[in-house]
């Protein structure tokens, strides 16, 4: 792996982000192309990545919240 591409992941070790430092890449005089061959990748990295859902908005819980909008 070349230096200056860093995975962020999250407690449970799923890579969320991917970090690309252009000045350590400068530094090293990396091209664009080892980069990119470097993220081969990324397109199954795209595909594993976690989506988190978010719950569906059901009447009660819409009750909840406008209860708490009255007040």
């Amino acid at each position: 792996m070349i230096d200056g591409i860093n995975f962020i992941t999250d407690e449970r070790g799923n890579i969320k982000s991917i970090l690309l430092d252009l000045k350590q890449f400068k530094k090293d005089n990396v091209s664009a192309i080892s980069i990119l061959n470097s993220l081969s990748d990324l397109q199954q990295l795209i595909n594993d990545a976690e989506v988190e859902k978010e719950p569906p908005n059901t009447w009660e819980l819409a009750k909840e919240k406008l209860k708490g909008l009255k007040t």
